[in-house]
């Protein structure tokens, strides 16, 4: 067996997906991001070039369905010519997406680049002291596993399984090519480079079994670093795996606590501030962000009433910038000031009896628990299916939400406005206008 095989391992480009996200309302953010995945092809290559890699190995869904651009085609052409001009061979296996991929009609590949079937195979590379088993999808559907169409492993060499699945499941993702890592550990292969799910992820060791995520976000539910595997084989080793970022644009949450924080020139100083040393925490070229305000404090109807009118004024701030781009306010989390007998805001004896009352006894009465969870039956029956679980999957997670969050917010809104009953912003004639 060879002493050491070097390749780049990654899957779901996904290119020229369209980049959801409120924030591509932005034309400006919209020009920036819509070649991006170009960009990252652009740098994957060139990576590979200046790590002088044995092989690129790109497990499915490079491409997004039925995007028909042929200009993709043409730039995935001419990435993979430079590959094939420095002698690095390329394996691709198509995933779920590319399974209806109309670019497909239109592109040629490279001698370099080798793209299994359906019936799957095996190919060699770096003088033949490693081999790259592949299947790729027939069809978009994968019901069932396609280990049995693995050869065995080559007892001469470094033996890489390129894969697209989903393995066991996982959330945000349908069944394709089900496996467990333990079957795939059992088939002795040395690295498993897998594709599908867009989170990154490393199941084992060694041998290696490797989810690279997608090397570029798409929308804010896919925040944080994207990367690459730039992997070293070694003889009686586990694999040396490394991560590389390669995307221009990064995604990512901010959370905000305007805890104990009553006053909106403090609390929007505060927001700013935290944005601010969050973006240059960060190297990247560009970060798209969404706030994600929490805590206690007697604004919190008032943000989760204005969060739009908060996007608007945050985006002027930041809109001379082009590298912070703010994607979207979330106020849902914040809380108005709980009362509890050991500290009660209030002079007025009747209003303290009640905060008391609300706090210790009447929110855990099984009757008012009830009614409430009727209320939200009718009003489940009224939403669009999708919604159906949105107080709970199981009744056990709808009563912990109506006993943890729904009703002491309500009471303590509720006691907010006895306490303030003068001040506009919080009046209850506002509230009912609150579109949140």
């Amino acid at each position: 067996m060879a002493a050491t095989v070097r390749f780049l391992h990654t899957a779901d480009l996904h290119l020229d997906s369209p980049l959801s996200t409120l924030a591509t309302r932005n034309s400006g953010l919209g020009e920036l991001m819509q070649d991006a995945s170009r960009r990252v092809l652009t740098r994957l290559v060139d990576t590979a070039l200046k790590q002088q890699v044995d092989a690129l190995l790109i497990a499915g869904d490079l491409f997004d369905g039925d995007q028909r651009d042929v200009h993709t085609a043409m730039v995935l052409q001419r990435e993979l010519r430079r590959l094939e001009a420095a002698a690095i061979p390329v394996f691709i296996i198509w995933g779920n997406h590319d399974a209806e991929a109309r670019l497909l009609d239109v592109l040629e590949l490279p001698d370099n680049v080798h793209a299994f079937d359906g019936r799957g195979g095996k190919r060699y590379f770096a003088n033949e002291q490693a081999v790259v088993h592949g299947v790729s999808y027939s069809r978009r559907q994968a019901p069932d596993s396609l280990l049995g169409k693995y050869a065995k492993p080559d007892a001469q060499c470094f033996n890489i399984g390129l894969l697209h699945t989903s393995l066991t499941g996982a959330e945000g993702h349908n069944d394709y090519a089900p496996c467990t890592v333990n079957e795939l550990i059992d088939k002795g292969y040395d690295y498993w480079a897998l594709g599908h799910i867009h989170k990154r992820s490393v199941h084992h060791r060694q041998p290696a079994v490797v989810m690279p995520g997608n090397p570029l976000g798409r929308h804010i539910n896919e925040s944080g670093e994207r990367s690459v595997s730039l992997v070293t084989l070694t003889a009686g080793e586990a694999p040396d795996i490394q991560c590389i970022e390669l995307a221009p644009v990064r995604f990512d949450r901010l959370t905000v606590s305007l805890d104990a924080c009553d006053d909106k020139r403090y609390a929007y100083e505060r927001i700013l501030e935290e944005l601010k040393r969050h973006r240059e925490s960060l190297d990247t070229e560009h970060l798209v962000v969404r706030v994600q305000l929490c805590g206690s404090t007697s604004l919190a109807t008032y943000y989760q009433r204005e969060h739009q009118a908060l996007l608007v004024q945050l985006q002027t701030e930041f809109e001379h910038r082009d590298d912070l781009w703010i994607d979207s306010v979330d106020a849902r989390a914040l809380r108005l000031p709980v009362y509890d007998s050991a500290a009660t805001s209030t002079e007025d004896p009747l209003l303290a009896e009640l905060q008391l009352l609300a706090g210790s006894k009447l929110l855990q009465t099984a009757n008012l628990q009830d009614a409430v969870s009727e209320d939200l039956a009718l009003l489940v029956r009224a939403l669009p299916s999708e919604l159906g679980e949105l107080f709970g999957k199981t009744p056990e997670d709808e009563r912990r939400f109506i006993a943890e969050t729904l009703l002491p917010a309500g009471a303590a809104w509720i006691l907010h406005q006895l306490g303030n009953a003068g001040e506009s912003d919080l009046d209850a004639d506002s509230y009912a206008q609150d579109d949140s």
